[in-house]
């Protein structure tokens, strides 16, 4: 395989060829490359990914970052039934 298909963001199926566009085309930050490639936005939001985002646009700045990563962590959510958030459905 070659290192360009190698998956990155493996929950919205990020190649690292992508990310490398992404950097070509003008991607500067960590943020950047996720609002470009939506590596980062997937179920695990960005635990799985972030550090090789991270390390990507530092080399990219030649071993200087400007500033610290703005990259969003969310925790992820799970729907819950209506009947669970109202009270209902629990004998109440």
């Amino acid at each position: 395989m070659n290192d360009n298909e190698t998956i990155v963001c493996r929950c919205e199926e990020v190649s690292y060829g992508q990310l490398k566009e992404a950097i070509e085309n003008g991607a500067c930050t960590s943020q950047e490359l996720k609002m470009a490639t939506r590596a980062g936005m997937g179920m695990c939001q960005g635990r799985v990914c972030r550090f090789p985002l991270e390390t990507m646009v530092f080399e990219q700045e030649e071993g200087m970052q400007s500033a610290a990563s703005k990259l969003t962590v969310h925790s992820p959510v799970r729907p819950l039934p209506l009947s669970m958030v109202i009270g209902k459905g629990r004998g109440e």
